[in-house]
């Protein structure tokens, strides 16, 4: 029985800062919501129960409204003293009890389901992947390669991906913190390609960030037979910048650009096949404008057996008058001389070849 009142006696002469310990042993900070006694030694009617307001005030005799969340006990045992002094009390002894700490919590804010307040279970620990699976997890407009974690005047930022990793530890969290997952900044962001293209309009912004030229062109089902691909445009705010494709297939496209595809200017061009070939008259001009002589007479079912292509002629007409320029297409095919390209409008006869 003596032990048992010499270590009562014990236990009520240590300091209280000294008691206030939370179950790691650091020492307890006083948060909103908690509730303590405060003992005003020699002065009975100051000493009461106080409960600390949501952002930490306590309302104390004579004093009115003090801060004393984030504190330890020992802190805040000095903090009232220093106050209650001179003014009030000659010389105060304070003491301050925990009797209900108030259950933690931690704040889920941004682009989740259910942001708001999260609760760490009493004699409990609450991780970030865990918080944020409290909150409901990401919204479709989340962007959780940016999960911010405020503690205090610290910031930190983590990668979900980062966070699930199995190498990597949990993040545990303390009364107070604020989680925010900003939104993807590429969210309702769009872009508009119109022109010869199969499908033109605007088309959502990938929330990935990146967009190349080819990739658009795929989301609007390609180019149809009538478009250019060596006259895009693309306008970004006041410039216009000239595209051609394959060339500039990797080409980034931003958020706001427009993407025109121009229609060829070749568009119903056509030359004239006459003669000894196997599908005389008309052949369609190419869109990208480059037809060479040899092609379009293979466009025309190739020589009949009669063709001489020793004299083959080409007609062009310049400025109103009619030019005409003889070629060995013979010479052509073994590559003795260049090819001869030819121009929208031209006429290529092939004439019989004489025994």
């Amino acid at each position: 029985m003596k032990t048992l009142i010499f270590f009562f006696s014990f236990m009520m002469g240590l300091p209280l800062s000294l008691l206030g310990q939370d179950s790691n042993g650091e020492a307890y900070l006083l948060k909103g919501n908690d509730e303590v006694r405060l003992n005003v030694f020699g002065e009975p009617d100051m000493s009461r129960e106080v409960r600390l307001t949501a952002t930490g005030e306590a309302s104390l005799p004579l004093l009115g409204s003090v801060k004393l969340g984030g504190m330890s006990l020992g802190a805040a045992e000095e903090r009232v003293a220093e106050l209650y002094r001179g003014d009030y009390l000659v010389e105060p002894r304070i003491s301050i009890n925990l009797l209900n700490a108030a259950s933690e919590r931690v704040m889920v804010m941004g682009a989740v389901l259910n942001p708001g307040s999260v609760e760490i279970p009493a004699n409990t620990t609450l991780d970030l992947v865990s918080a944020l699976g409290s909150a409901g997890g990401f919204t479709a407009q989340a962007q959780p390669e940016k999960i911010e974690l405020v503690r205090g005047s610290q910031s930190f930022v983590y990668g979900f991906a980062q966070l699930g990793a199995a190498d990597s530890n949990p993040i545990m969290l303390k009364h107070g913190d604020i989680i925010n997952v900003p939104t993807n900044p590429f969210v309702n962001k769009s872009v508009t390609i119109v022109g010869e293209v199969e499908a033109p309009g605007e088309r959502p912004y990938p929330t990935s960030g990146t967009l190349e030229l080819q990739t658009l062109i795929g989301l609007a089902q390609g180019v149809t037979e009538e478009a250019d691909v060596n006259l895009i445009k693309l306008k970004r705010a006041d410039r216009v910048i000239r595209l051609s494709l394959p060339s500039d297939s990797a080409f980034p496209i931003l958020p706001g650009d427009v993407v025109t595809v121009a229609e060829s200017q070749y568009v119903d061009e056509f030359v004239t096949i006459l003669g000894e070939v196997g599908r005389p008259g008309p052949v369609a001009f190419p869109k990208d404008g480059k037809l060479d002589l040899l092609t379009a007479l293979s466009l025309a079912g190739g020589f009949d057996r009669l063709a001489n292509k020793k004299r083959v002629v080409v007609s062009r007409q310049v400025n109103g008058v009619s030019k005409a320029v003889r070629l060995d297409v013979a010479e052509m095919e073994e590559g003795q001389t260049g090819l001869f390209f030819l121009q929208p409008g031209d006429t290529v006869t092939i004439p019989v070849r004489r025994f």
